[in-house]
């Protein structure tokens, strides 16, 4: 099999344990709670970290705002009600350690989630609450680790209801279907060789889509794109309009969800169709439905599929999906962080 030729350090194994990740970070021992009326969420991070931001912004309904920020600073709406979230799996990602610097410098309220690093001898050091998480992964596959244990701190904290039902309902859903969604995820890859995917979705569903498009990038080393409904249908829709003149083989993909906006759904139907005519039937066109007993089951469905597409398509590329050697290579080229 490929992946006993291609898959040298066995990220077959870290993606079918998901569901085993999920639990334990779930059950990451932690008391850290905020207390106070908090006006708005932030989580600071990039990659892995970022996403899991995204995650928390589609999968949470609240009154207060939750914000995903990928910079060097915090957001100028910080307030001393804010609750910031500073993540980075290795903890020293230097966007994450910027935005620690300001936000103590100001004295926000933060929880700080990181494996080391850095972040953990800052937060140890300004005796900032700090969650730590497990060691030994790519950061991008510890997605659960960075996403579960701010949901303990929310739950908490009383601004969310505990939602062990909804991650035992996952957990439980990941281990029955892993084998139908491996298949699945299978023939997608296939589909996409030899192409560029372009990957739709409803801002409901963003961070799928988002993660869809970063996973293509480092595990299958290849170049993929994302957008959303409906801003996509004010701008990047007029670019199929010379497809068929260029010399570029795409692939759609899109991320349906019965719980989107009416109108979102009519927009998905129609861009299909416009699409189809502007590039005169040249462009292929996947759809995949985004469902699950409960939003969370959903959520990480659908990453978990769209990570084994990456998995299989790096395969496909004769591609060790593990190492992201340029990303590397490039924080050499950076130099410290001071």
């Amino acid at each position: 099999m490929l992946k006993h030729i291609y898959d040298k350090e066995d990220m077959h194994s870290v993606l079918t344990a998901m569901p085993e990740q999920i639990r334990q970070a779930y059950a990451i021992p932690t008391t850290v709670r905020v207390s106070g009326n908090v006006d708005q969420i932030i989580v600071c991070g990039m990659g892995g970290s970022s996403i899991s931001g995204l995650l928390l912004q589609n999968y949470l309904e609240l009154r207060i705002p939750i914000v995903a920020t990928q910079n060097y600073h915090i957001p100028a709406s910080c307030t001393k009600n804010s609750l910031l979230f500073i993540a980075s799996y290795s903890g020293n990602t230097e966007e994450s350690v910027s935005c620690y610097r300001e936000a103590i410098k100001q004295k926000l309220n933060i929880v700080v989630i990181a494996s080391g690093g850095k972040l953990q001898e800052n937060a140890v050091r300004d005796k900032a609450p700090f969650i730590l998480i497990p060691k030994g992964l790519q950061p991008r596959n510890a997605i659960s680790y960075l996403f579960f244990p701010m949901i303990r701190v929310l739950e908490n904290s009383k601004i969310i209801t505990s939602k062990s039902d909804e991650v035992d309902k996952t957990i439980e859903s990941l281990k029955k279907n892993h084998v139908s969604y491996e298949k699945t995820a299978d023939g997608i890859a296939k589909k996409l060789i030899n192409t560029i995917p372009i990957i739709y979705a409803s801002e409901r569903n963003w961070s799928i889509a988002y993660r869809w498009k970063c996973e293509l990038n480092e595990n299958a080393k290849i170049m993929a794109f994302a957008n959303k409904f409906p801003e996509l249908n004010h701008n990047e829709f007029m670019g199929y309009k010379n497809y068929a003149n260029q010399d570029v083989k795409a692939h759609l993909i899109l991320l349906h969800d019965d719980d989107d906006h009416k109108r979102i759904q009519k927009r998905m139907t129609i861009t299909k169709k416009f699409i189809k005519e502007m590039t005169t039937g040249k462009l292929e066109i996947t759809e995949i439905n985004i469902s699950g007993q409960h939003r969370l089951t959903q959520l990480f469905t659908g990453i978990y599929v769209g990570d084994f597409v990456s998995y299989f398509l790096a395969l496909n590329y004769a591609t060790d999906p593990t190492p992201v050697d340029i990303i590397e290579r490039f924080k050499k080229e950076m130099g410290p962080f001071v």
